[in-house]
């Protein structure tokens, strides 16, 4: 028995290292690859480690004015994303689990569903939007789209907190003499703050990694991280190494903070599903 248990830690061991080294691998190339010269970078793969290391192209990076702008718009597009998103979908998600609404189900319906439709059939019509009332190729534009597309989850996320909550948490509250709003300022949000992290993390993640929006609604005002880095490749050339280097610093930030706001986040996402 002893031994049985043994070889099944070994095996369980020895895939989790397996797919770890698998997960970590191409990060791995996209650091080293960050480090070389464009020869290096495109030299064949027996001549991977046979190279000068370099930080050139992280020096080049942070002297461009183009790349300083794209990391401003990402941080202001990011954190306006992530402010709007988990303020109205927290306030929606309230209104849809401790108020009378019209056809409440049915919205709750339509906002699962739309996390499963493809975003591509919503590009067009966004980018015809976004033209028509002057708002292309602006900060307020690309904030108020990503708004609209991440509260739905935002929402459906938070809506499983507030039916955690005792409706007779709030019935004490209204007995002691708050309104509503102090019952959700100073009650109901402390209450559901692991909520609101894990909401404010999975929809500031999603906001940095945007690429097609981006792309689509802007030119060089909203031009991010991640639509800055595919500037390095066309079809006369793919500077492999700048390429890299950007996505360094695109992943680092992100990286760095998910591993700060883990435990909040493992607490948030248990949270939710437990009835108080």
């Amino acid at each position: 028995m002893r031994i049985e248990r043994t070889v099944q830690r070994l095996v369980a061991h020895v895939v989790l290292i397996v797919a770890c080294l698998l997960a970590l691998f191409p990060l791995f190339w996209v650091v080293l690859t960050s480090i070389k010269r464009n020869v290096d970078a495109n030299s064949p793969s027996v001549n991977a480690f046979a190279f000068t290391p370099t930080l050139q192209n992280y020096a080049d990076l942070f002297n461009s004015p183009v790349f300083l702008h794209a990391a401003l718009t990402t941080a202001v597009t990011t954190a306006g994303t992530t402010l709007g998103s988990v303020l109205v979908g927290t306030l929606t998600a309230y209104g849809l689990g401790r108020l009378w609404v019209f056809g409440r189900r049915v919205l709750v319906g339509m906002m699962v569903l739309l996390q499963v439709v493809p975003f591509l059939v919503l590009i067009v019509p966004l980018f015809n939007i976004v033209s028509a009332v002057g708002l292309y190729d602006t900060w307020i534009g690309l904030i108020v789209v990503q708004v609209g597309l991440f509260t739905p989850f935002v929402t459906w996320l938070m809506l499983a907190f507030f039916r955690s909550v005792p409706v007779e948490v709030e019935e004490a509250a209204f007995v002691d003499g708050v309104n509503r709003y102090q019952l959700f300022r100073y009650v109901l949000v402390p209450m559901l703050a692991p909520g609101l992290v894990a909401a404010g993390i999975f929809t500031a993640i999603a906001s940095w990694n945007s690429f097609l929006l981006p792309v689509v609604l802007g030119q060089t005002v909203t031009q991010t991280l991640t639509a800055f880095a595919a500037t390095f490749a066309s079809s006369e050339q793919l500077l492999w190494a700048q390429m890299c280097a950007t996505a360094v610093v695109i992943l680092a930030p992100i990286v760095i903070f998910t591993l700060i706001m883990q435990r909040p986040l493992v607490n948030g996402i248990t949270a939710g599903s437990l009835k108080s």
